[in-house]
Parts: C-alpha cells; structure tokens; sequence
C-alpha cells in the first residue's frame, strides 16, 4: 500500500518538490521526506550535497538509518524549487537619425550606383522596385548647398510612343528602424522636369505605417517638400538588438496620363532624403 501512495504523494508535492530519477535511492528514508514535505523542503534546501557527520539527520532520521549520505541521497530525489522569472527586458531605444546624408542611409545619394552595381539591386540602402511603365537611375547634377545637387535619384516615367500612357509608378525603397512611439521629420528635395504633360505625386510610405506624407503637384524646381512629421505607434513586425522596430522606407512617385493621349517622357528628380528624430 505504501509503494501505491509514494507516487500520489511525490505528485502532490510539485511545484514545491521535483522529482529527480538521477543518483535517486528509493528507500525508507526518501518515504520518510516524502509524507513530510514541509520539514523535507526546509531541510533539503539547506543540507550539505555532500555528506558530512557534522549535519544532524532531521527527527526521521531513524528512516535514514541516521546517514547522511541516506539523507542526501534522498534530498537529491525532493529539491526544493523557487519559481522565478528570467525574462529580459527589451532594449531601451534610443533615436538616432533613420536617413540623413552618407553617413545615415545616404540620403544624398552619392557615390551611387556602387561600383559593379546595377540600378535595381542596390542593396543596401536603396534600390529601386515595383516600376511601371518607367525605370530609375542617379545622375549628376549642379551641386546647391540648399540641401541637393551632385548625385541625384531620377524617376524616369518612360511611356513608348504612341501607345497612350495611362500611369506609371515606381518606388525607391530602403530598409529602416525607428523607435516606437517616437516622432519623426520626412522631408526631402525634389523637382519635376519638363517637357511634361503628366501630373506626378511624390509620397513617403512605409510597410507597416502606411502613406506618411503625400505632396502633389511636382513644381519644375528645386522645392523642398515637408518637414511632415509623424510618430510611428506599432506593436508588430520584428525588433532589432538595439530595440527598434523594423520597416521599409519607399520614395514613391506616380504620374497620371490621361487616355486616348500619347504620354510624354519625364523625370521627377530626388536628394536630400532626411529622417530625423524631433
């Protein structure tokens, strides 16, 4: 009958006593800290692994034949346990600068495209994608110390003549992280050029936050569009080792033809791509 409670017994014990099957000796003496668990828990918690005569036995110690190495064996099979809680927390995020010249994202687009590399598989930070009736491309132009020139990110709407021109849209795209609930500065430089017949919109968006800024019409000069800011508040996706979330940055452009009429080739022009913590 014994034999049959001993499992009941060793069961009723969890969480405050596991059962461990290694280096255990089934005997009197683990019985005996078994239908005790309170004494058996306070008294294993404390006694030597190794035996030592200088230990007393507890007042069952009768069941151990008063060994101590009985009673560590038998300790060794009833370990007291505490739950605690290990999780750790995440990183604290600091806001840095997401794009902001070379040195953040390249903002500026210098020294573009890497030497060796095409136009649509720089990577990182930017390449162009999702192109429609158009292609991009960086080219040189006359530097300004108002925030653009020298290498430059050009959205070419290019529609073949005379096939009408419905649309056309393509997105220069970046990986980026930001802190949660921090809030950001999208602005950038841009310029549309002609000869055009086409009305193009320019627009900051990103995967999981969706349009950030949206600016239309282009004018034929260099203009600054935004500061537009905006606090990312998200809960998704995937966090990096420094705490920030992780996200896709796209500059889009879209031009609009209209049907039945023959589109004209244009280039909306982009530098001076800026992210910035407020």
């Amino acid at each position: 009958m014994k034999s049959q409670l001993l499992p009941t017994i060793l069961l009723a014990l969890t969480p405050i006593l596991h059962l461990i099957s290694a280096t255990c000796n089934r005997d009197n003496c683990l019985r005996a800290l078994a239908a005790t668990p309170t004494k058996a828990s306070s008294f294993c918690s404390t006694y030597t692994k190794t035996p030592s005569t200088a230990t007393p036995v507890p007042t069952y110690g009768s069941f151990c034949s008063n060994s101590p190495f009985r009673a560590s064996s038998a300790c060794s099979c009833l370990v007291t346990t505490t739950s605690t809680s290990t999780s750790t927390a995440p990183p604290t995020c600091t806001p840095t600068p997401v794009i902001n010249g070379t040195n953040f994202g390249n903002g500026d687009f210098e020294n573009y495209p890497p030497p060796g590399q095409g136009v649509f598989n720089i990577q990182p930070p930017w390449f162009f994608t999702d192109a429609q009736n158009a292609f991009g491309e960086y080219r040189t132009v006359a530097a300004s110390g108002a925030g653009y020139g020298g290498t430059v990110a050009a959205f070419v709407m290019s529609p073949s003549p005379p096939s009408t021109f419905p649309g056309a849209v393509l997105r220069l795209r970046q990986p980026i992280a930001y802190c949660n609930g921090t809030t950001y500065a999208f602005s950038l430089y841009a310029r549309q050029l002609p000869p055009s017949t086409l009305t193009c919109r320019l627009a900051f968006f990103t995967d999981f936050e969706g349009t950030i800024a949206d600016f239309e019409p282009l004018a034929g000069e260099w203009t600054r569009y935004g500061p537009v800011t905006r606090a990312p508040f998200r809960d998704n996706g995937v966090r990096n080792a420094k705490g920030e979330w992780e996200d896709r940055l796209d500059v889009l452009v879209q031009c609009l033809g209209v049907e039945g009429v023959e589109g004209v080739r244009t280039a909306v022009e982009v530098d001076g791509v800026r992210v910035l913590p407020v």
